[in-house]
C-alpha cells in the first residue's frame, strides 16, 4: 500500500470517528457513550395550548426586517428548521419538532418551548401535547380528587342536556366529568409505554424522566361564575392528582394564566381580572411554593395585531395577513405572542428545575443568589438618569433581574399603574411596594399583582418601658398591616435604624402584630446598609430575624465607626468593596436562608444601572471566591 493510500485511510478513519461523536451527541450520549434519559415534558390544556398561529404568518414574519430577529433561530435561509433532538407527540401526530404542531398548519407554545428545551439539554427531549379546544377544568378536565359536583348541579345539567339530546342519562352526565383528564392521562401513559416509537434510538436502559408539566387553559371556565369560584381548588386537586398518577410527587408544574386582551385596553374587564386572579391563586398556596410557577401571559399580548383587528381586519385584509391569523380569544393567531408564551413557559419550568438539573452557576445550591432571582431595590428616586417606567423596566430586564421592589416619591404617584404595566411587558415581577399609598389598592386588584408592602417606623418614640415603645410602634403599623392582609399581601417591617430598627425590636413588634392582632402576614425586611451596628454579632442577629424574614437586602459593609448616616458616607458601598459583607453573606448561607435577596441602587448621583451592575459584579466575585462550599474556610 502506498503512503498516499495510508494517508487517505487515516483521514477517513478520523472523519468516521468525528461523525460518530457528533451523532452520539445528537442522540444524547455522554462522552463515555452512555445514553442519557430522555427528558419528557407534558403540555396540556385547550385551544390555546393547541395553538392557532398560522405557519404561513411565521414564514412571512421571519423574513421581514422588523420581525426577522425574533425568528432567526427557527429557520435557515428561509427553510424552517426540523430539530433532530426534540420530538413531539400531539394526539394522532408525531415527529421531529418544527413549525406546524399546533392545530393543522398552525403553531402553539410548543415550538419555542421545544426549541428552548432542546438548547438547554444534551439529552433527547420529548414533548407530549394533550390539548382539546372548548374544554373546562370544572367539568372536562376535572381531577379525580375533586369529586363530582352535588346532585343539584348534576340534575340541572341533565335537564339542560336532555333538551338537546333526549337520550342523555344521568350516568352520561356523571361520566362526562373528568373525561378529558382521563384521556390526557391515557395519552401520556400510552406514549410513554411506546416511547421508542417516538424517540429514535431510544435506549431502554437509560429510560426517560418526566421533567415538567405545563397547563395552559381557561376560557371555558371564565364563562360561568361557579366555574370561576371553584378554579383555585380544582387546580390544586389537578396538580396533586397529576403528580400522583404520573408517580412524580414533586413534578415541576407551570400554570399559564389566561392573557387574552393583554394588560390593559378595552378587551380587559372585571370578569377577566377576577378569573385570572383565581387561576394564579394556586401559586400562592404554601404546598406549591417553589414547585409550581405561574406565568401571566397577558404581558405577551400582540398590541400591534390587536390594533389592526380592532380597526377592521376584513377591511384591512392585506395588512391583517401580515400580522395576525385568528380571533382575539386565540391570541389573534399571533406568532410573536405564541412564541413568547412558549419561551416564558420554558423559562419558568427551568427556574423550577435548575437545582435538580445542575443548571446554576456560582454557589450552585443557593438559587436565591442567582441574578434572575434577586430583587432590584432603591432604583426609582435613586437614579441619576431619572428614568421613567418603560426605561426602568427595560434596564432592569437587560441586567437579568426578574423582580423589582418599587420605592417612590410624590411625583411618581401618577406613574403607579404604568410602572405595573411596564413590568408585565418586560416579564418582571412587581415584588414589593415601599410605603403604602391607598391608590395602589385598586391597581393591585386590577392587575393581579401581589407585592410585599414594606414600611418603616416614623416619628419620635415616647418615654417609657420597652413594652410601651413596642406597643407604640405596633399601633403605627397596625392599620397598614391590616390593609395588606385585606388585600392578601405580606407586610414587611423595614429595618431603618434607631430603636425600631434593632433586630430584637423588629421581632418584638412583628410577634405582637402576629400573636395579639392575628396578622400572620407580617414579617421583617432586613437591610445590610441599616445594620452596621450589627456586624460584630451578625451570626446571632441573623438567627434572631431569620424566622421572620420576607427579604434580605445586601450592601458593601465598612467599619461602623467610618459610617456617616446623615451624609451616607461609607454607608452605601457596592458589594465586594466593603470589609465585612463577605463574612455576613457567609453567615447567611450557613444559616440556610433561601428566601428573597435584594440588590440596592440607593445612589441618587449615580446611574441606577451602574449601581446595580457594580453590586452584581461584586456579588459574583465574592461568591466565586467562596467556591461551591461556602462553609469551607478560605
Amino acid at each position: 500500500m502506498t503512503k498516499r493510500s495510508i494517508y487517505q485511510l487515516l483521514i477517513f478513519a478520523i472523519a468516521a470517528v468525528f461523525v460518530d461523536y457528533v451523532d452520539a451527541q445528537s442522540q444524547g450520549l455522554s462522552d463515555s457513550g452512555k445514553t442519557k434519559p430522555v427528558k419528557v415534558f407534558i403540555l396540556a390544556g385547550q385551544s390555546n395550548m393547541e395553538g392557532k398561529a398560522a405557519v404561513t404568518l411565521l414564514q412571512h414574519q421571519m423574513m421581514q426586517p422588523e420581525t426577522r430577529d425574533l425568528f432567526a433561530h427557527l429557520h435557515k435561509d428561509g427553510e424552517l428548521i426540523v430539530r433532530e433532538d426534540v420530538h413531539i407527540k400531539f394526539l394522532e401526530r408525531n415527529g421531529k419538532l418544527t413549525a406546524g404542531f399546533g392545530s393543522p398548519n398552525r403553531i402553539g407554545p410548543e415550538l419555542q418551548f421545544g426549541f428552548s428545551m432542546g438548547e438547554q439539554f444534551d439529552e433527547p427531549v420529548l414533548l407530549i401535547k394533550t390539548a382539546w379546544g372548548g374544554k373546562s377544568l370544572f367539568r372536562d378536565f376535572r381531577p379525580p380528587s375533586a369529586g363530582l359536583p352535588d346532585s343539584d348541579v348534576l340534575n340541572s345539567q341533565l335537564v339542560k342536556e336532555q333538551k338537546r339530546k333526549p337520550e342523555t342519562t344521568l350516568k352520561g352526565v356523571r361520566d362526562s366529568y373528568g373525561f378529558y383528564y382521563r384521556e390526557m392521562l391515557k395519552e401520556v401513559q400510552e406514549t410513554l409505554a411506546n416511547i421508542g416509537d417516538f424517540v429514535p434510538r431510544y435506549d431502554t436502559e437509560a429510560g426517560y424522566e418526566i421533567a415538567g408539566f405545563v397547563w395552559f387553559q381557561g376560557w371555558n371556565d371564565m364563562m360561568k361564575p361557579d366555574f370561576v369560584a371553584a378554579y383555585p381548588e380544582n387546580m390544586a386537586h389537578f396538580i396533586r392528582d397529576v403528580r400522583k398518577d404520573l408517580g412524580r410527587p414533586q413534578l415541576p408544574f407551570v400554570v399559564g394564566v389566561l392573557g387574552v386582551g393583554g394588560v390593559q385596553g378595552e378587551r380587559v374587564n372585571e370578569k377577566k381580572i377576577e378569573f385570572k386572579r383565581n387561576q394564579a391563586a394556586v401559586g400562592l398556596m404554601d404546598e406549591f411554593k417553589g414547585n409550581v410557577a405561574v406565568v401571566q401571559t397577558d404581558q405577551y399580548w400582540d398590541v400591534e395585531a390587536d390594533a389592526v383587528f380592532t380597526k377592521g381586519w376584513k377591511e384591512n385584509l392585506d395588512e391583517w395577513k401580515r400580522i395576525g391569523s385568528d380571533r382575539p380569544y386565540h391570541y389573534l393567531g399571533s406568532v410573536k405572542c405564541y412564541n413568547r408564551i412558549g419561551g416564558a413557559f420554558a423559562k419558568a419550568l427551568l427556574g423550577l428545575t435548575d437545582k435538580e438539573n445542575g443548571l446554576s452557576d456560582s454557589v450552585e445550591e443557593y438559587q436565591n443568589f442567582r441574578t434572575k432571582n434577586l430583587v432590584a431595590w432603591c432604583i426609582v428616586p435613586f437614579d441619576a438618569k431619572n428614568r421613567g417606567p418603560a426605561a426602568r423596566a427595560e434596564m432592569v430586564r437587560d441586567l437579568g433581574f426578574t423582580r423589582v421592589a418599587y420605592d417612590w416619591r410624590e411625583k411618581h404617584i401618577p406613574e403607579f399603574e404604568q410602572e405595573i404595566i411596564e413590568y408585565k411587558k418586560n416579564g418582571l415581577e412587581y415584588f414589593a411596594f415601599w410605603n403604602w399609598h391607598e391608590s395602589m389598592a385598586p391597581l393591585i386588584q386590577k392587575h393581579q399583582i401581589q407585592p410585599q408592602i414594606w414600611d418603616m417606623f416614623r416619628g419620635k418614640l415616647p418615654e417609657g418601658t420597652e413594652e410601651d415603645k413596642t406597643l407604640f410602634v405596633v399601633n403605627q403599623f397596625l392599620p397598614k398591616a391590616q390593609r395588606a392582609k385585606e388585600l392578601g399581601l405580606e407586610f414587611g417591617i423595614y429595618s431603618h435604624g434607631g430603636w425600631a430598627g434593632k433586630p430584637e425590636n423588629l421581632v418584638a413588634v412583628c410577634e405582637c402584630l402576629r400573636n395579639k392582632h392575628g396578622l400572620t402576614n407580617v414579617g421583617v425586611v432586613y437591610s445590610f446598609h441599616h445594620g452596621h451596628g450589627d456586624i460584630a454579632d451578625f451570626s446571632n442577629v441573623f438567627a434572631t430575624v431569620q424566622p421572620f424574614l420576607l427579604c434580605l437586602n445586601l450592601n458593601g459593609m465598612a467599619d461602623p465607626e467610618t459610617v456617616n448616616r446623615k451624609t451616607h458616607a461609607n454607608q452605601i458601598l457596592p458589594i465586594g468593596k466593603g470589609l465585612h459583607e463577605a463574612e455576613m453573606i457567609r453567615e447567611v448561607i450557613k444559616a440556610g436562608y433561601d428566601g428573597p435577596i435584594g440588590i440596592i441602587g440607593h445612589r441618587a448621583d449615580v446611574d441606577a444601572k451602574e449601581s446595580l451592575s457594580a453590586n452584581l459584579i461584586g456579588l459574583k466575585a465574592l461568591l466565586n471566591e467562596m467556591g461551591d462550599s461556602p462553609d469551607s474556610e478560605k
